[in-house]
């Protein structure tokens, strides 16, 4: 039969296999990089900037009522900018300062660490200060240049008069310390390749987003032909230049043209660099 233990030496036992375990398990070297927010002081080029990117933060905390992310940048209307953009001399050129690449398409593993921080339907009517006017309208020119029947009514606009309200605005993060650990075990050469560009003096990585899934704008029309204005009446679709967007067009009865533009802008954004603490 095999001698009793003592409590003290089924304490002894214990404490050693821990300690044996913890002695010859190998210590998790700590990542080299980080990640560091880039602060949005270095960057106010003119009023009417600064007026925009106050009104958004406003609208953003008057939909959601939750404060906006800091160090938020103001990106105007983009539709060919997505999360995990990098800036770069050959990209999009953003507020006349910022310039941007979309590398969304390139790097898809990075996009399995994206968070939705919140989603909100706001149909509130926006204030247009600052160029919020002139994006608005432009995008609503876009929109109905896809159309060949209705392209003309561009010019029929009177946006002193146009009112947009917000269809729906959320908010997308990537999470830096997944993005840390994907660089440090990855073999992808295309994610590789991303790191590296990342690392470059002065790129920085479009981390947090604000989006808006489509926005509605109403204003009245100089001038329309009896023909489009029974049509008009009735209501009529398009798509736009992409098949997943479109648009919709509707006479109201005080006269005034309503067109709902179903596709995805990018509005405000936070940056962040990547450091080599090596």
């Amino acid at each position: 039969m095999c001698p009793r233990k003592s409590k003290k030496d089924i304490v002894l036992i214990f404490s050693f296999f821990v300690f044996a375990i913890c002695g010859c398990s190998p210590a998790t070297k700590p990542s080299k990089l980080r990640f560091e927010a880039v602060s949005n002081s270095i960057y106010s080029p003119n009023e009417d900037y600064r007026k925009s990117l106050s009104e958004w933060k406003s609208y953003y905390q008057h939909c959601t009522s939750e404060p906006l992310f800091p160090d938020v940048y103001y990106l105007q209307l983009q539709d060919q900018v997505y999360i995990g953009s990098i800036n770069n001399r050959q990209g999009i050129d953003i507020n006349k300062g910022i310039i941007l690449l979309d590398t969304s398409g390139h790097f898809g593993n990075v996009f399995k660490l994206l968070s939705i921080q919140n989603a909100f339907n706001c149909y509130d009517t926006i204030d247009l200060v600052g160029n919020l006017r002139a994006s608005f309208y432009n995008k609503v020119t876009e929109g109905l240049s896809a159309s060949p029947v209705y392209k003309s009514l561009a010019s029929a606009i009177d946006s002193s008069q146009m009112k947009i309200r917000i269809n729906t605005l959320y908010t997308i993060a990537l999470v830096p310390e997944k993005l840390i650990e994907l660089f440090n075990s990855t073999k992808d050469t295309s994610l590789i390749r991303f790191k590296q560009l990342l690392l470059q003096p002065g790129n920085v990585l479009l981390a947090e987003t604000v989006e808006i899934l489509g926005f509605t704008a109403d204003f009245p029309l100089k001038t329309l032909p009896p023909a489009q204005h029974q049509q008009l009446a009735k209501g009529i679709n398009f798509n736009l230049t992409n098949p997943t967007d479109n648009a919709s067009l509707i006479l109201l009865a005080n006269n005034n043209l309503r067109i709902q533009l179903s596709k995805r802008y990018t509005v405000l954004g936070k940056f962040l660099q990547l450091m080599n603490n090596e």
